[in-house]
This record gives C-alpha cells, structure tokens and sequence, in this order.
C-alpha cells in the first residue's frame, strides 16, 4: 500500500504545481464588491495562502530568496508575509539587520537615512515574487516584542538619532518607491500594538506610506499577549486596516473569545474581509497544541476557511529548527505540516469558497454537531448557490443532516481526508428530511456534498 500512497502523493504534488503556473495571478489585487476577499486585476479571487516568513528579505541571498519562494509555490502558497527591515538579532540567519553586509540605514537606526544599496535589493526582491505570481504582505520594519530588545526595532525606534518627523520620512520614502508595485500590501505593527511612546512614530510612518502609496492595502499584527487578536481590536489603527487579521498565538489565552472558531464567526458578522494572518508554527517554542498537534493545525485552518475566513497562514519547523529563521530552511518543505497545509489548500482550489457562507443555524446538521465552544463543534458552510455544502468534523461521529433543507437538488458526497488528502466517494442522496452519516473514522474528517457537475473531487480513490 505504501508505494501507491507515495504515486498518489506525488500526483497529487504535480498537479498542485502545474495548475499553479497555469493560475497565475495578474496583480494588483484588491477588495471584491463584496469587500469580503481579494480578487486580481482580471477578476479572478485571490484566496491568501501565507507563508510566514519574517526574515525572507534580510536572511537569504536573491538565490536562495528565489529557490524558497518555488520551493513554496509548489506547495500551494501565493503569499509571503516578510519584513522589509529585520531586527531580531537571536534568530534571524545572517547579520541582522545586514543584508549581505549592507546595512539598511546609513546613520545607525535613523530612519531617514536609508541606504539606496538594501533598497536596491527589496525592489528585486519584490520583482522577483511578482514574476513567480508571489503576493507579498510586507512589515515596513518589525516592532517586535516590547520588554525583549533581541526582537524588533522597539527599543532602537525611540533612540536618540530617530524621531517622530523621521518615521514620516521613511513612510514617504517607502510609499513613493514601492507605490507602483502591484504585488504588495502592508501590516502595521509586528508583535506590538504600537501604543504610548511608539504611537507618534508608527502613526506617522502609516500616514506617509498611506499617502504616497494610497491604493495598498493595509492589515495589522499587533500584541496577541495583550488580547489584540485581530486588526481591528486595536483602536489607534482601526479605522486604517482595510483587511482584519487574526493573530492568535496560544488559543487557550483567548478565554471566552475562543476558541478560534467562535471569534471567527463573530468578526465575520462585521463585513470586512477577515483572514488568518499568522498561526501554527509547526514544532515551534513554546511547545503547545497549537504548533505540535497537527489536528489542531488542522482544525484551525479548515474552520477558518470554513467561517468566512478568506486567507491563512503557516509556516513549516521542526524541533530546533524553525523555517522563519532561514538558518537550515531547505529541509522544511517537505515537513507533516507541509503536506496537510497543501492538502487543506488543494481542496479549497477546486471548490468556489469565495462563494462559502458560515452556516451557524440548526436547519441542516440535526444531531452529532457538538456543543458550540467546544473544539469538537462541527464548522460547516454552504455556497450562495447551495450546489456546495461543507463541514469539518474534528473527531469523527455519526451525524444527521436535513439534506431538503440542504438543496433542491440532489447531492454527491464525499470524504476528504486531511492527513492523507485523498478522498473517497460516498454516493448520492436523496430529499430526505433526516439523512444519517458516518465518518471511516473517528479521527476528523471534512464532508463535502455538491451538486456542481464540473466539480472535480482532488485525489479521489475509486
């Protein structure tokens, strides 16, 4: 059996290649009438699939910058979030904040002085994600972690040789060169929520980018420590953020906002296009279930996309060595976690999830749901067409569906299975007011029932 896992797998990797060459996006990108995803300037939408990469600009050569981003293209990815200027000295590869030994500035952290030769080297940078059809959601510099000078530029930021007035110079200078570049987006922040004395300095550098460079969009990574867990929950930056991100580091801290599902149907229900914007490190410090159980890895991701979330994120590790640090990276694209995040997004390709609504009523699912605010609550959303219906189901058990409240039309079902990717076709069902299920398993499993005929199931085992 093991040799036709690995045919099936490497089919399956292939596919996923070829189709995303032959999918190209066509930047800019921007908000859909309905302001709830991303489409390209052809139209097509554009689901974010992010690679967390915070040292991608500073950490790698350009080759090494090119071979990583095909390397995660051809698992699925079309988004790196990165920082233009890197200051975290106790993890990057490299120099930190040198790029090759080109520091960013040319006066030690003044901000309006910066050096023409790293710039040069961000211009190729995002000319080269362009070319591969790379979308690329930037940190004009990483705050970091306040009380942790190893991290960020927090501390350096308020130095003596920077100012306020400074920052807006740096705005203005990175607004009026990049504002013609069509793949790229802004995140404000980075692990801080930019308060107190940082506040004059962040607001300035955003109103100057915003007004040179008006037509990128904006998103923010703020202190998730402080339960800051989506853009717009810091109220100094709200009113900038044109995409609401969630950045929820250990879903147990959220307490009565989680889990994660739970504050993810609740911001939908406010009409900005949410995302997932940074989660699930694999292996990553400290060693919690969000980074170490891939169910949860894979739980948080599938309901995200599932309740309105139309963007996700990751990024690959192992123990001792974690992929946003650049240090050994090239192993990591092949990870467990790898492999399951490509699977989640090789289904959602071949299926119209700009179209998904969060479906949170009684009306279809009848018994074996779960208790809402349990993680073993059954995430499901149906189309505005209703030619597609689709649930998670974290630990499998039998179920009943209304499926004449479902469609009136009959429906195929299928079985995907998230640690393998490979799916098996149940049959087709009836008006049946009371229609009972059961997963193969009881490990989670996602049910999908459709009625689109040009639906072609990944992976499907005869």
């Amino acid at each position: 059996m093991l040799p036709q896992v690995r045919i099936i797998a490497l089919c399956s990797f292939m596919l996923l290649h070829f189709a995303s060459l032959s999918q190209q996006p066509l930047f800019p990108l921007h908000l859909s009438e309905s302001k709830r995803y991303l489409k390209d300037r052809s139209g097509r939408p554009f689901l974010i699939k992010e690679f967390s990469a915070w040292g991608l600009i500073q950490a790698l050569s350009e080759e090494d910058e090119a071979a990583f981003l095909d390397s995660i293209k051809a698992r699925g990815f079309n988004t790196v979030m990165t920082s233009i200027l890197s200051n975290a000295s106790g993890q990057m590869a490299g120099n930190p904040p040198y790029w090759q030994g080109v520091a960013p500035l040319e006066v030690e952290w003044d901000f309006s002085t910066p050096n023409e030769a790293y710039f040069q080297h961000v211009d190729r940078f995002l000319k080269m994600a362009e070319a591969k059809g790379i979308f690329v959601m930037a940190l004009p510099f990483y705050m970091g972690y306040h009380g942790d000078g190893a991290q960020g530029w927090w501390d350096e930021l308020i130095n003596p040789n920077n100012s306020p007035d400074k920052m807006s110079a740096y705005g203005a200078f990175i607004g009026e060169r990049y504002r013609n570049t069509p793949n790229l987006m802004f995140i404000a922040g980075g692990d801080n929520n930019a308060e107190g004395d940082f506040y004059p300095y962040e607001i300035n550098m955003i109103r100057a980018i915003k007004a040179a460079a008006p037509e990128h969009l904006w998103t923010g990574h703020f202190d998730t420590n402080k339960q800051v867990y989506w853009s717009t929950d810091n109220p100094l930056y709200a009113d900038l953020m044109d995409i609401d991100g969630q950045y929820v580091w250990t879903e147990s801290n959220m307490l009565d906002d989680g889990p994660q599902y739970v504050s993810e149907l609740k911001q939908y229900q406010k009409g900005k296009m949410i995302m997932q914007l940074d989660q699930s490190y694999e292996h990553d410090v400290p060693h919690y279930a969000d980074n170490e159980n891939y169910q949860w890895i894979r739980r948080k991701m599938y309901e995200g996309l599932l309740n309105g979330c139309t963007g996700t994120s990751f990024s690959s590790g192992v123990i001792g060595n974690q992929c946003y640090t650049f240090k050994n990276w090239k192993p990591l694209m092949n990870t467990t976690g790898m492999n399951q995040v490509s699977w989640c997004f090789q289904l959602f390709d071949a299926i119209p999830w700009h179209q998904l609504v969060p479906d949170e009523s009684d009306r279809v699912i009848l018994t074996g749901r779960g208790e809402f605010g349990s993680l073993n609550y059954i995430c499901a959303a149906q189309s505005t067409d209703q030619k597609y219906y689709i649930m998670y189901i974290p630990k499998g058990r039998p179920l009943f569906v209304n499926m004449k409240n479902m469609s009136e039309t009959t429906m195929r079902m299928h079985w995907y299975n998230p640690r393998t990717g490979q799916a098996l076709r149940i049959g087709a069902t009836g008006h049946l007011e009371r229609f009972g299920v059961a997963p193969p398993s009881e490990e989670d499993w996602v049910l999908v029932f459709d009625s689109d005929e040009g639906f072609k199931m990944p992976n499907l085992m005869e």
